[in-house]
């Protein structure tokens, strides 16, 4: 396999990107994203990007708050404006934006067209080792858990990604 420093966003990037209106409602853009199989769609005014749409969006931002998706437009709920790579960066320079901006995907933009997405899944199958950088953002820190009660800490653990609780000694420096 190539070095990573080899590898372009445009080698691996996804074309052919599926695009909803900004007037479409949030319902309309679930039923594309569910008939492609995609987790996100990018929101377009006038044939222009202007957004992107995602499965966690309406989840966060629709159902959690108990809103219609069939009277909520795309405009209200997508992530704007877009933050864009071109197709001749390099993975390392789209995994260090994608951790920096605390993103997922970024769309592939070339003279100002949009030309395709770049997914963290789209760089983890091709370097899982890229993975880690993508994941530097959630280093275990423990003064940020939250104790579910005295002598338990639960959260993310770095190396691997699981959940777990630990049980901690009160008398230990540092707790209770």
């Amino acid at each position: 396999m190539e070095d990573v420093e080899d590898i372009r966003v445009g080698d691996v990037m996804t074309r052919g990107v599926i695009c909803v209106d900004v007037k479409d409602t949030v319902q309309e853009a679930a039923q594309v994203m569910k008939k492609n199989d995609i987790s996100s769609v990018l929101v377009t005014k006038k044939g222009d990007g202007v957004g992107i749409l995602t499965e966690r969006d309406i989840i966060v931002n629709v159902v959690a708050d108990n809103l219609n998706p069939q009277q909520l437009n795309c405009k209200k709920v997508m992530n704007s404006p877009l933050i864009t790579i071109s197709p001749k960066a390099d993975i390392d320079e789209a995994a260090r934006l994608m951790r920096d901006k605390d993103i997922r995907r970024l769309v592939v933009t070339h003279k100002d067209k949009i030309v395709g997405l770049l997914s963290e899944f789209d760089i983890v199958k091709i370097e899982p080792e890229l993975h880690l950088l993508l994941k530097e953002k959630y280093e275990w820190d423990i003064s940020k858990t939250h104790a579910a009660s005295k002598g338990q800490i639960h959260g993310d653990i770095e190396e691997c990604g699981d959940y777990c609780e630990l049980e901690v000694d009160d008398d230990e420096p540092g707790f209770g």
